[in-house]
C-alpha cells in the first residue's frame, strides 16, 4: 500500500535544494535546456532509439513547461493534496507495483539529458534512487568550436558509436583516450564483445559505489572520477574485482573525489611549519625515522638516482641517531606495492619514492596504510595521502641559457630535453628566456633525448650550433662529458656550466618534520606539493673556470634575485610560438602557470613530441605526467606560499 509520506519526503528534499540556490542567487528550478542554448532549434540532431540512460545524468528540461513544479534536483515543490502531487503519488506507487511501461523522451546535449516528456517519471525514479531509465533519446550535435566541454562530447559520441556505452561520460577531453590507453584495456584496434562487457560491469560496480558514498559531498562527475579510480588502481587489477571490493576501494579514495577550490597546496619555500605540539603528544613522538627509498634502477646506472641517494645519505649523515634508511629497488609496478609492504612489515613509516613515475605504483599502499607517510618525488599529483616534491629547475635553466647567450656568436643554441611532461616547458622556456635576455637574437634549436630520431652522436646537424644544454648532470663515475652547458671546439667538449640538485636539504626537513610531528600537523585536508627552488638550497649552478668572471658575476646578480624572489623569468610581456600573448607585460606568472605550462615561448624552433614519437621506455612516464597526459592539471587546483 502506497504510503504518502512518499510524495512529502520528495518534497522536504526539493524544498531543501529549492532554499539553498535562493540563498546563493541561483536559479531553483529545473534547468532548461531552451534558455541554456538560445540556438537550439538550429543545431544537428541524431536519434539514438530507446536506451538505458543513467538517471544522475538526467538535468533538466527541454522546454519550461512543468519545470516550476520542481527543484534543480528533480524533487517535486508543489504543494500537498493538489493534482500535481496526487498524480505524482499514483505514479510513485504503480512504479513500486509494476515499474516504468514506458520510457521517457529526451533530448541529449553534452553528455546530458533533458526530458522533453516525462518529469514525474524522472521525479519519481530519483526519488527512488534508481541507478537507470528507459528513454528515447535524440542527441542534439552543439557546434564545434573548440572548447573543452565541446570537443570531449565529440570524444564521447565516437565512443558511443564503438562501443554503445552511454552511462559512460568524461567532461574533460583526452579522456577517452586515455581509458583505452591503460594496460590491458584493449586488444586491437577494434573492441571486442568482452572488452565492453568487462568494461561495462566494472563501471556499473564503480558507479553504483560511486553514487552512494559521494551523494552529500561535493564530487568529481561519475566518469571523471572513474578514471581517476583506474588509473590508481590499473584496469588490470580491478577489472575482476566482486562488487564488494570496488566499493572497499571507492571507500578508500573518497577524499581524492571531493571537488575543492584550491584543493592542492603549493609550497614554494622550505620554511619548516612550527606548530605547538601538545605535551603529551610530544611525549609520544618517535625517537627513531625509519624511511624507506624506492629507485627504479640502481644508483650506480642513473644519475638521477645518484644525486637522490646522495641526498639520502646527507640527511642521514646530519640527522644521525634519528633516522634510518633503506633502499630498495623496484623496477615495476607490481614489485613497488610488493616491496612497499615488505618495509611496512619492518617498521618503516616514511616511504620516499624518488621518480615521477612510480606515482601510480605508490596510490594504492598510500590509501591503504594511512599511518604511513609517503612521498613522491613527482611535480603533479591531488592525492592528499601522498605529498608529492620537485625542483623549481626552470631557475636554474634561465642562468644557464644567460650563460649560453653570452657564450654564442651566432645566436643558435642547441637545447636537449628529456621527456615531454609538465615541468619540462617551463625549464626550457626559461632558458630560451635568459638566452634572450643577454643576446636578443638567440634562437633555442630543441630535441628531446627520448624521442625515437634522437641521434646523440649528432644531436644538432647545423654547425653554427656550438653551444649545447644537455642532460642536467652526470654521476661522477660516469665518463661522458656531455651534460650542462658545453661548447663544442673543434668537435670536442668544453664544459662551462651545469645545475647541481641537492635533495639533502629537502629529505632532512621532512624527517625531521616527521620525527617532531609537524609533518602531520599540516593537515590533510589538502595535497601538498613541495616545488623548491634556488632560495632553499635545494638547487644551484656550478661554473666552470674557464667561465669570464664578470659573466659569472653578471649572472650571480639574478642568482640571487631569484633566491630572493625579487626577480622571476617568467614576467613582462610573453608570447608562445603561435604569438599568443601568454603573460601581460604588468604582470608575473603565478607558480600554478609556470608548473602548468604546455606551450614553448616564441624564440624556440621544435616542439613538443607526441607519444608515438618517443622510445618505448619513455612512454609511461608521459602516459602519466607527460602534457596532456592522464594527470593533466587545472590551475584553480592549486594555491600556494610564495615570499
Amino acid at each position: 500500500m502506497f504510503s504518502m509520506d512518499q510524495y512529502s519526503k520528495a518534497r522536504r528534499e526539493g524544498l531543501r535544494v529549492y532554499a539553498a540556490a535562493i540563498a546563493a542567487n541561483e536559479d531553483p528550478y529545473l534547468p532548461v535546456l531552451e534558455d541554456k542554448v538560445p540556438g537550439l532549434a538550429q543545431l544537428s540532431r541524431q536519434s539514438l532509439g530507446v536506451i538505458s540512460i543513467p538517471v544522475d545524468r538526467i538535468v533538466g528540461s527541454v522546454s519550461s513547461g512543468r519545470s516550476y513544479a520542481f527543484a534543480g534536483n528533480f524533487m517535486p515543490i508543489l504543494e500537498g493534496a493538489s493534482e500535481f502531487s496526487n498524480k505524482w503519488q499514483r505514479l510513485y506507487e504503480s512504479v513500486e507495483q509494476e515499474g516504468v511501461n514506458m520510457p521517457i523522451t529526451a533530448l541529449e546535449y553534452l553528455g546530458q539529458y533533458y526530458v522533453i516528456e516525462g518529469n514525474k517519471r524522472t521525479s519519481v525514479m530519483k526519488s527512488m534512487g534508481a541507478a537507470d531509465l528507459e528513454a528515447d533519446v535524440t542527441r542534439v550535435i552543439p557546434a564545434r568550436d573548440g572548447s573543452p566541454e565541446v570537443e570531449a562530447a565529440f570524444e564521447y559520441y565516437d565512443f558511443t558509436k564503438e562501443t554503445g556505452l552511454y552511462a559512460l561520460y568524461f567532461t574533460r577531453p583526452g579522456s577517452f583516450q586515455k581509458l583505452v590507453s591503460l594496460p590491458g584495456m584493449r586488444a586491437g584496434e577494434k573492441w571486442t564483445e568482452d572488452e565492453i562487457l568487462s568494461l561495462r560491469k566494472i563501471f556499473q560496480y564503480f558507479r553504483m559505489a560511486y553514487l552512494a558514498e559521494m551523494k552529500e559531498r561535493s564530487a568529481l562527475p561519475v566518469g571523471d572520477a572513474f578514471l581517476t579510480w583506474l588509473s590508481a588502481f590499473g584496469y588490470l587489477a580491478v577489472r575482476d574485482e566482486d562488487q564488494e571490493k570496488v566499493r572497499d576501494q571507492v571507500r578508500l579514495m573518497a577524499r581524492e573525489f571531493e571537488v575543492r577550490e584550491g584543493r592542492v597546496n603549493l609550497v614554494m619555500e622550505a620554511e619548516k611549519p612550527s606548530p605547538a605540539l601538545p605535551l603529551l603528544s610530544s611525549l609520544f613522538r618517535p625517537s627513531k625515522v625509519k624511511a624507506a627509498f624506492l629507485f627504479t634502477r640502481s644508483v650506480d646506472e642513473s644519475a638521477w638516482n645518484y644525486w637522490h641517494n646522495l641526498g639520502r645519505l646527507e640527511a642521514e649523515q646530519t640527522l644521525g641517531s634519528k633516522v634510518e634508511t633503506a633502499i630498495r629497488i623496484v623496477p615495476s609496478r607490481g614489485e613497488t606495492a610488493a616491496a612497499i609492504d615488505q618495509l611496512i612489515a619492518e617498521g618503516y613509516t616514511a616511504i620516499f619514492a624518488t621518480s615521477p613515475v612510480m606515482l601510480n605504483s605508490i596510490i594504492e599502499p598510500a590509501l591503504e596504510h594511512p599511518e604511513v607517510k609517503f612521498l613522491c618525488c613527482s611535480l603533479l599529483s591531488k592525492y592528499t595521502n601522498i605529498r608529492t616534491y620537485y625542483i623549481r629547475f626552470y631557475e636554474a635553466k634561465f642562468l644557464l641559457g644567460m650563460a649560453a647567450g653570452i657564450l654564442s656568436q651566432s645566436g643558435k643554441i642547441g637545447y636537449i630535453a628529456d621527456f615531454p611532461i609538465y615541468g619540462t616547458p617551463s625549464a626550457a622556456n626559461a632558458f630560451a628566456l635568459g638566452a634572450r635576455m643577454v643576446n636578443p637574437s638567440a634562437k633555442i634549436y630543441l630535441n628531446w633525448v627520448s624521442s625515437v630520431y634522437f641521434d646523440a652522436d649528432h644531436p644538432f646537424l647545423d654547425p653554427e650550433i656550438q653551444v649545447i644544454c644537455n642532460r642536467d648532470i652526470t654521476a661522477p663515475n660516469h665518463e661522458a662529458r656531455d651534460y650542462g652547458l658545453y661548447v663544442l671546439r673543434n668537435g670536442e667538449i668544453v664544459n662551462m656550466a651545469t645545475l647541481i640538485p641537492r635533495w639533502g636539504p629537502f629529505y632532512r626537513m621532512m624527517i625531521e618534520m616527521i620525527q617532531d610531528g609537524s609533518f602531520s600537523a599540516e593537515g590533510r585536508e589538502k595535497a601538498t606539493n613541495y616545488w623548491w627552488g634556488l632560495g632553499s638550497g635545494i638547487l644551484d649552478v656550478a661554473f666552470s673556470a674557464r667561465m669570464d668572471p664578470y659573466v659569472v658575476r653578471l649572472i650571480s646578480h639574478f642568482r640571487q634575485e631569484l633566491r630572493e624572489g625579487s626577480f622571476s623569468p617568467f614576467e613582462g610581456e610573453l608570447r608562445d610560438q603561435s604569438g599568443i600573448l601568454r603573460c601581460e607585460g604588468d604582470r608575473r606568472l603565478t607558480p600554478a602557470e609556470i608548473m602548468c605550462m604546455d606551450y614553448l615561448v616564441d624564440n624556440i624552433i621544435g616542439f613538443l613530441p607526441k607519444e608515438e614519437e618517443l622510445i618505448e621506455s619513455a612512454r609511461p612516464l608521459v602516459r602519466l605526467q607527460g602534457i596532456h597526459g592522464e594527470l593533466t592539471p587545472e590551475l584553480s587546483a592549486f594555491s600556494w606560499n610564495r615570499k
